[in-house]
Order: C-alpha cells, then sequence, then structure tokens
C-alpha cells in the first residue's frame, strides 16, 4: 500500500479525511497498523481549539496496533506483534542521539527535544497507519484485546496521580469529574488501599463509580457538599483530591474540599486558564498543588493483564476511521468512544 488514510486535524473543528502517502520510517522506528485509537480529553480540546498546538496534525495517542514493518536497527522479531505506544518521542527514544539536559536528569517525559504522539508535532493514530520509534513500544499479553489495550495509556496516567501524590491506606482520595479518566483514577485509587469518594453532576457517572471503587458518591451541585466531604474526613478535608473535570470551577472547588497540607493533584489538559484562584486559602492551609501526566505503561500493563479493572463496559461506542469528527463531537459526552483504524 503506497498510499494510507488519516483523519487531519486542519484547524479547530475541522477534520478532513485524506489519503497521504505511506510514511518512511527512519533505523530506529517502526510501522504500525493501527487497530483501534481511543478519543481522550486532550484530543477533544485540541480539536475545539482550547489546547492550541500546531496544525495541522492527525490526533490520536491511545491505540493498539501491529508492528508491521522495522528500521534495519530493530530486531525483526517485533514483526506481527500486537502493541501499544508510549507517547513521548525523546532522546531516550532514539539511543543515538545526544541527550539534554533533562533525559540526564532522568526527566525523559520533559525531553527538551520531545515531540508527543497525536498531540505536538508528530502524527498520530486516527489514521491506518502511524510511525513511531521501537524503543517506545510495548508489547500487549494476550489476554489484553486490542480494544482494553487503548486503555493502557491513560490508565498509566491515571497510575502517575499517585506516583507522584503519594498516600498512606485507608486516606481519603476525593475525585472530583467521573469521565473517561476520572473513572480510571477512582479504581486505581481504591486499589491502592484510597477511601474514594467520587463528585460528579452526572448519576449514571456516580453510580458507575461505586462500580470502579468509590465508597462514597456526592453530587457536584448538591450544596452541602463541602460540609458532607469535611463530614466524611473528620472535618478536615480529603488528604488528596483529584481535579479531572477539565472546568474553571474544578480547581477551586478542589482547593476547598482538601485538607491542610494536603495535595490537589491536577490531571485536566483542557488548555482553559483558570481564574479567581484564591492563593490566600493554599498559602495558609499549605497546600501542595501536583501536575502528572504521562505515566509507567509496565505498571498499567500489569494493572489491566491481572484483573484489576474491567474497562470493557466503559466503551460505549466504536467509530470507523471516516466518522472520526462525528466521533470527537459525540465524545463530548460519551465515556469513551473508539474509532477503528483498520
Amino acid at each position: 500500500m503506497e498510499f494510507y488514510k488519516v483523519a487531519n486535524l486542519i484547524k479547530p473543528k475541522k477534520i478532513v479525511i485524506e489519503e497521504l502517502k505511506k510514511p518512511e520510517i527512519k533505523s530506529d522506528e517502526a510501522l504500525i497498523k493501527v487497530n483501534y485509537a481511543g478519543i481522550c480529553g486532550t484530543d477533544i480540546a485540541i480539536y475545539n481549539g482550547d489546547y492550541k498546538v500546531p496544525l495541522p496534525l492527525i490526533l490520536g495517542h491511545e491505540f493498539t496496533g501491529e508492528v508491521i514493518e522495522v528500521g534495519e536497527d530493530v530486531s525483526n522479531k517485533l514483526i506481527g506483534k500486537r502493541i501499544t505506544v508510549e507517547i513521548n518521542n525523546t532522546c531516550l527514544s532514539y539511543p543515538k542521539k545526544t541527550k539534554c539536559s533533562a533525559c540526564k536528569k532522568g526527566l525523559s517525559t520533559h525531553c527538551l527535544k520531545r515531540t508527543v504522539l497525536g498531540i505536538i508535532n508528530a502524527d498520530g493514530a486516527f489514521a491506518q497507519f502511524v510511525k513511531v520509534p521501537a524503543k517506545n513500544i510495548h508489547i500487549l499479553p494476550d489476554n489484553i484485546s486490542d480494544e482494553e489495550g487503548v486503555f493502557i495509556e491513560p490508565l498509566a496516567a491515571a497510575i502517575q496521580t499517585f506516583e507522584l501524590s503519594k498516600f498512606k491506606i485507608g486516606d481519603k482520595v476525593a475525585v472530583i469529574g467521573i469521565g473517561r479518566l476520572g473513572i480510571l483514577i477512582c479504581s486505581v485509587a481504591n486499589s491502592l488501599g484510597a477511601d474514594v469518594i467520587a463528585i460528579s453532576r452526572s448519576k449514571e457517572k456516580l453510580e458507575r463509580a461505586k462500580i470502579y471503587g468509590a465508597l462514597e458518591v456526592i453530587d457536584v451541585n448538591d450544596l452541602n457538599l463541602i460540609s458532607k466531604v469535611k463530614d466524611l474526613t473528620n472535618g478536615l478535608g480529603a488528604d488528596i483530591v483529584v481535579e479531572s473535570t477539565g472546568s474553571e470551577n474544578g480547581f477551586n472547588l478542589a482547593v476547598n474540599l482538601v485538607r491542610p497540607k494536603g495535595t490537589v493533584a491536577l490531571k485536566s489538559t483542557h488548555g482553559i486558564l483558570i481564574n479567581n484562584v484564591d492563593q490566600t486559602k493554599i498559602v495558609v492551609d499549605e497546600i501542595k498543588i501536583q501536575g502528572s501526566r504521562c505515566g509507567p505503561f509496565s505498571k498499567a500493563i500489569y494493572f489491566l493483564s491481572s484483573n484489576k479493572i474491567d474497562v470493557k463496559p466503559l466503551i460505549s461506542e466504536i467509530f470507523p476511521l471516516d466518522e472520526t469528527e462525528e466521533a470527537l463531537k459525540l465524545a463530548q459526552q460519551e465515556p469513551k468512544i473508539l474509532i477503528k483504524c483498520n
């Protein structure tokens, strides 16, 4: 096949289905036939124009596929393997490159030379094929299906929340926003031993949160929300509040729900500026603000393969590649939409 089909974002809210010349891979790269790709909040923010990145761009960074071609420096044993791929293309992804100061310090996901698959200066997986650094590839175990494997990247991001915002077993973790990522965060926090409080305006999402590890659920519009969280936490507030709503109000609510010397963990890459932040409360209560993004794929693969979470019920619909724009519009309301790329 000399040409392949892609869903190209040429400007905000405008996807064009195009045929491009098949990518040429370098010696340390692999060509992947994409099977399924997932839509996440970052894809939606870029599509809407809130998260501004250079366009045109092929979105998509949560995906599974099959290795069909490798460069001369890559083992042929990868060909035919079912895989998923880390999204940060860094100095470590290309071993022959001179390492930047971030990679030398072990900060490879913050590589000064990085591109980010489907996000910054690297075309992503809303396409029949995508080229990736071979070093970024992870082989899928037999007991993880192609559809389930799409969740490895966001599951790794959920795990990263608690790699950086650590807690003790039995601590209270409140999760604001029980969407695509928030539900995974509830499950991971519960698995690690937290008492999870889920907060959302959606009754359906709150019911789902109970299935995925939340001990308590509260409607975000409840006028007694703050006092209810305080009652559940001996009057202090939650040890960690995870903000994953992608809304302006989420951060300020999190600050009001966390205990003194607690942590507000930010998970939303929505591109929206936060206004009216109560900095005085943050200072007086000595609140830690912790962002986190990409996480450990190996831990996510173990988490999924050991049946610690069943992600299949989270898939609401699967669209063909030709209908990527319709999928992106619907994904703004639905829990998880996949695109079948081949």
